[in-house]
């Protein structure tokens, strides 16, 4: 749980993350800015390696 929590740390300030399938391309955000991004896909066309999180929402 910790290596995916850097993971999505990584991620989020829109560092070059590997990508753990492959090992030849690198995860890049999908349709907005790394800091907003939810879904991740990677750069290598060959591969479809991906990495997805779900915000907590509170609702009150």
């Amino acid at each position: 749980m910790a290596e995916e929590n850097d993971i999505l740390t990584k991620l989020k300030k829109g560092e070059k993350v590997e990508c753990p399938v492959c090992h030849n391309g690198y995860y890049v955000p999908v349709n907005t800015t790394a800091d907003k991004a939810h879904y991740f896909v990677c750069t290598n066309k060959e591969c479809n390696g991906h990495y997805r999180w779900e915000p907590i929402i509170d609702i009150e």
